[in-house]
């Protein structure tokens, strides 16, 4: 496990210092970022992106043979940015309980809650539908997110079972809560965070007061 994270950090380490061909990749993507922002994913050409950019539309197409690869690799560099972020601060949080509400609050930051990221998210996810390179790195992210909420849970106390279903729950906290904030409206960001908080709280009081009660049960009465 330490390996892995530690090879894919490296990896993401070396897109922190692009050469210029990297480099312009990166700005065309963030270009399409600021434009669906603007105007929707639906709305998005080769052309806007070119000109957000300054640059001409053949030099969009020597980086992207065409829009589905323009907006694939912008749904490939948000997971990347989330999951390097994850990895990064996680690794500074001894406790596993705060280690749950730091994930809990990434997958609502504000760099995930931005116009145009905010935008590109549930098209990521409708695209899985009938797209198998899309459903593979919702996928990939999902277990990866899934994993983080285990291993914590786990620390926690929680034996494997319960650890998986209340890791589950997370999951489905963060797609439905993303749909009711964003999507819907109806409920704050202060509530997400709340809510969400208050299900960490309350998985881990229930881990805590069983482990208290099988200790109780064990001790032998005088």
């Amino acid at each position: 496990m330490q390996t892995t994270t530690t090879s894919v950090a490296a990896k993401d380490g070396r897109k922190e210092d692009p050469g210029p061909y990297e480099g312009m990749r990166l700005r065309l993507i963030d270009a399409t970022l600021a434009v669906v922002g603007e105007v929707g994913l639906e709305n998005l050409t080769i052309r806007r992106v070119s000109e957000h950019a300054g640059v001409s539309v053949g030099l969009v197409h020597h980086h992207f043979d065409n829009k589905k690869s323009l907006v694939y690799k912008t749904f490939e560099h948000l997971i990347r940015r989330v999951r390097e972020q994850l990895t990064n601060g996680r690794r500074g949080i001894e406790d596993p309980v705060e280690r749950m509400k730091f994930t809990a609050d990434m997958c609502f930051s504000d760099e995930v809650m931005s116009p145009g990221a905010a935008n590109v998210w549930p098209h990521m996810w409708s695209s899985s539908a009938h797209d198998e390179e899309v459903q593979r790195l919702c996928a990939a992210f999902s277990k990866r997110l899934r994993s983080n909420f285990m291993f914590d849970l786990r620390q926690a106390g929680c034996d494997h079972t319960m650890a998986r279903i209340h890791a589950i729950q997370a999951l489905a906290l963060v797609h439905g809560l993303w749909i009711e904030h964003r999507v819907a409206a109806t409920v704050t960001i202060s509530d997400v965070v709340g809510i969400f908080h208050g299900m960490i709280d309350d998985a881990t009081r229930q881990i805590w007061k069983l482990n208290m009660s099988r200790s109780a049960r064990s001790v032998p009465l005088n």
